[in-house]
Parts: structure tokens; C-alpha cells; sequence
């Protein structure tokens, strides 16, 4: 086929070609749109609008024209897509990276590799107990009855050995479990004790996941709450929450901030919760940040809030807590003049004894179906706006037209 077929082809699907003296605006700037604005705050951005940009950046832009400075302010938009977002997000932000000489960072290379490891470690078989009967049920309880006397005197390897003995007899026995779980914990075996906490979680009933919530307070576990095995399984978290209102609307946001840390407090929940204060950028929407053994209960927390457009972000700076909720919302006024929060904790729309209510469920089951709700929050962090603004579709429509963007050129490079 001749050029002359090859252009029109590629112009009907937008391949644009070098500018004619006429027109000297670059291939980029004829195709960027607000992108320039929304790379400047990408640390606000969402990520399926970073990912749009980073698409039409990668299509369009010569960063042969970009001096020291210019390429240095733009590895850090680049390295955030590589560290938050899906596998073609990341194939996208290396090669970004590497077109502008640099690489992603070594902890987001070290956090991906630790993620690999853990994908292909064999999966953990889930722990299904038989029903004991009622004679080795009693049996059981005469036993962990003697056990708990030896943990009394500080005997924690003797207790371990009779609560071994009546878990062969009664194997879904709670208490025993749970003992075992604090037993391991005194002695320093972290992940024997997150080991039968997890046990708990499998068999997933309420007195269960009452003794896993049990173990956020307790103080034989003392020892272990920075542990990211314990965290992920007992649902530990330390959480600050701050107020991420503008000035103007500052005591809207102290009277929701005053009822989440009452909510996240409840003894139901039994989250570990401070009031941090004013956030020190005001924000149009909650953010929440979380360590990676916390993802799951700051996806419950996103839910206990209420809104949709609630951002969750991985925390990668040095950070004494797991998760750290910063509460803002957009204001509107009603038919009297009053200043209201769209989605206020304070009464409204929201019922804040329903929604401790289904945090509580939602808690529950992060706790006993963890997959599961690793991938719903997966899918929400890596689609982020998407409800709103559809910038995922038109990102995904770009990225298409940007592989046959590159057939063609490539098609009619081959011509000459």
C-alpha cells in the first residue's frame, strides 16, 4: 500500500505529524489539554486522571526538549503512578521514567518485590475445624482449665503444650486458640501468634471475631503491634484523624472530625484512635492514607464515612500510624442560608449509629474473608474518581488509540 493510503488512514484516527511552518505548536501541546495543571498537583490527582495524562505524555511529548529541572519535576508524578497504581500503570511509568533518565524508587521496587514473594508463596490452607463432641468438648475445657493455671505463673511453654492437647480434642474451641495465640505472643513467636489469631478469622463467628478484636487491647500482645502479620489480622491499626476543611469551614469540619473519632473509638470497632488536629492542607474530600498491613480496615473506614469520592492513599513516608484520616467534604447551602457538609456525620443523610452498625459488619468480614476485600479495595484505590468524572474509560479509549497510533507510525516509518 502506498503513502498516500497510509496518511489519511492515520489521520482519521489522530496520528498528528510534525507541524508544518504554519503551525508550530508541538504534537503535545496540541493534544494535552489541562494536563499540565493536573501533573502539577498530581499528589492531589486521581489516579485514572494521572494515568489519562500519562498516556497523551507518553504518545505526544519530546522530552528531548526538556532541560535538567524539567525533567526532575516531572520523575515525581511518574514514580507516584509506578507506586500506587495496576501492573500497566507501572509498565507505563517505567518507561515515562526511563525516557526521562530516571528510575522508580528503590522502596517501590523493594514493596513490589515483597508483594511477589507473597503471590507466590504457597496459599495458606483455610483452617476448618471439625464439631468435637460433647465428651471431648468437656474434656477440653478440664484441660485449658490446668493451661491457664501454668500461663498464671508465667509457664507460657507448659501452657502451649495442654492447650495442644485439647485442641486435638475439641480443635474449634475459641478459647483455646486465643490462648494459644497469647501464649505464642509472650514468647516471642509472632507469627505462631498471628498464626491462631488467624485461626480465629477463619472460622469467622462472633465470639470469634470478638476475641480478634480483643487482641488489639490486649497486653499480651504488647510486643507485637508493629508486627505486619498481627495488624493484618486482628485489624490493629493506629489511626490519627485530622480536619481537612478549609478556614471558612473549619468548625464544620471540627463537628464531624469530634463524631468519626467517636465512631472509629467504639468499643465495637476498638480502633486506637487520636484527634490530630487541623490537617496542614485543606482539602474538597476525605483521604484517607494507610500502611499496607491496614489497607483492609481503612477500606472499612472509607465506607463508615460515607463517601463516594473519599480518596485512599498508601502511606510511603515514615509514619508512626496506619492509618490517618483526613475528613473534608464540599459544602453546600440550604433554601436558609446554612453552610452544610454534602455528606455530614452530624445527621443529615447519615446516621452515624447505622453506619457504626455496618462498620461493624464490613470490619467482620475484612476480618473473616480478607481476599475478598483486598480485591474490592484494590479496585476502588486503582479506580479512584472513576464514578464521577469516567476518566478511567476515556484514559482506557486513549490508551487504545495510542497502541494504534504507534502500529501505524511504526507501519509507515517501515515506507521510507
Amino acid at each position: 500500500m502506498g503513502l498516500k493510503y497510509w496518511i489519511p488512514l492515520a489521520l482519521a484516527i489522530g496520528v498528528s505529524f510534525p507541524a508544518s511552518p504554519a503551525d508550530a505548536q508541538s504534537p503535545w501541546d496540541r493534544q494535552k489539554g489541562n494536563c499540565e495543571s493536573v501533573f502539577a498537583s498530581y499528589q492531589q490527582a486521581g489516579l485514572p486522571e494521572l494515568k489519562y495524562c500519562m498516556g497523551l505524555w507518553e504518545a505526544y511529548k519530546d522530552v528531548g526538549s526538556l532541560d535538567d529541572a524539567g525533567r526532575a519535576a516531572m520523575a515525581p508524578v511518574f514514580r507516584r503512578l509506578y507506586g500506587e497504581g495496576d501492573a500497566e500503570t507501572r509498565f507505563m511509568a517505567k518507561n515515562a521514567l526511563s525516557r526521562l533518565g530516571f528510575t522508580p524508587r528503590a522502596e517501590d521496587e523493594k514493596k513490589l518485590e515483597a508483594e511477589k514473594r507473597l503471590k507466590d508463596q504457597p496459599k495458606r490452607k483455610r483452617y476448618r475445624p471439625h464439631r468435637a463432641s460433647k465428651h471431648d468438648r468437656k474434656a477440653a475445657k478440664r484441660i485449658r482449665a490446668k493451661a491457664f493455671s501454668l500461663y498464671r505463673k508465667g509457664d507460657y511453654d507448659g501452657a502451649l503444650g495442654l492447650l495442644a492437647q485439647a485442641l486435638d480434642l475439641d480443635p474449634g474451641n475459641v478459647q483455646v486458640l486465643y490462648d494459644s495465640a497469647c501464649c505464642y505472643a509472650l514468647i516471642g513467636r509472632k507469627s505462631d501468634a498471628s498464626e491462631y489469631l488467624q485461626r480465629l478469622a477463619d472460622i469467622g463467628t462472633k465470639p470469634a471475631l470478638k476475641k480478634l478484636r480483643r487482641a488489639r487491647t490486649d497486653k499480651d500482645f504488647q510486643g507485637m503491634r508493629d508486627d505486619p502479620g498481627y495488624k493484618r489480622t486482628s485489624g490493629y491499626a493506629r489511626i490519627k484523624v485530622l480536619n481537612g476543611m478549609p478556614a471558612d469551614d473549619q468548625e464544620l469540619g471540627e463537628d464531624n472530625v469530634y463524631v468519626l473519632v467517636e465512631l472509629l473509638s467504639d468499643p465495637k470497632l476498638a480502633y486506637r484512635v487520636e484527634d490530630g488536629g487541623k490537617d496542614k492542607h485543606a482539602r474538597d474530600r476525605p483521604h484517607i492514607w494507610y500502611k499496607e498491613p491496614s489497607k483492609l480496615q481503612a477500606y472499612v473506614i472509607r465506607k463508615l464515612l460515607g463517601n463516594p469520592r473519599t480518596r485512599l492513599v498508601p502511606i510511603d513516608w515514615d509514619s508512626k500510624f496506619d492509618i490517618i484520616v483526613s475528613w473534608a467534604d464540599s459544602v453546600v447551602v440550604d433554601e436558609y442560608g446554612e453552610r452544610k457538609s454534602r455528606y455530614t456525620l452530624t445527621g443529615g443523610k447519615l446516621d452515624p449509629e447505622k453506619q457504626l452498625d455496618q462498620a461493624l459488619k464490613d470490619q467482620n468480614d475484612a476480618l473473616s474473608k480478607p481476599d475478598q476485600y483486598i480485591s474490592k479495595a484494590d479496585k476502588v484505590i486503582n479506580s479512584a474518581d472513576a464514578s464521577l468524572n469516567k476518566v478511567e474509560s476515556v484514559g482506557s479509549k486513549v490508551e487504545s488509540t495510542t497502541r494504534k497510533v504507534k502500529g501505524v507510525v511504526d507501519k509507515v516509518k517501515g515506507m521510507f
